[in-house]
């Protein structure tokens, strides 16, 4: 084996678990400065529900917007492009995938996490 395949292989490991590891889906609640300073792109973020505010219904009595808390209780209307499971209104942590507006986290997606 020659000297570059030997070096080669562990860098190519290390980078393979690393790219792993940050890709694996947490429970963290995120910050949604963070997500406000990627501007329009839609990045994933875990938020807590916020249940006693309520949630905005459709006449068919889906969900298509509630509040939400970021780690640093900072709150946030979520407005959701498609109706909502009915299991968010039980549950306590949510992962959007979306883009912020303001104080408004325009949702594409959201995943009931715990």
């Amino acid at each position: 084996m020659s000297n570059l395949t030997k070096v080669l292989i562990p860098v190519v490991s290390l980078f393979g678990l690393y790219a792993i590891i940050i890709l694996m889906p947490t429970d963290e609640i995120g910050s949604f400065d963070t997500v406000r300073a990627g501007g329009e792109i839609n990045q994933t973020i875990n938020v807590l529900v916020s249940r006693e505010k309520g949630f905005e219904k459709d006449p068919n009595g889906n969900i298509t917007a509630f509040y939400a808390v970021d780690k640093n209780n900072n709150e946030a209307i979520i407005t959701l492009k498609v109706a909502a499971p009915k299991e968010i209104a039980n549950t306590r942590v949510v992962e959007l995938l979306g883009h912020m507006h303001g104080n408004t986290f325009v949702a594409t997606r959201v995943t009931v996490v715990e």
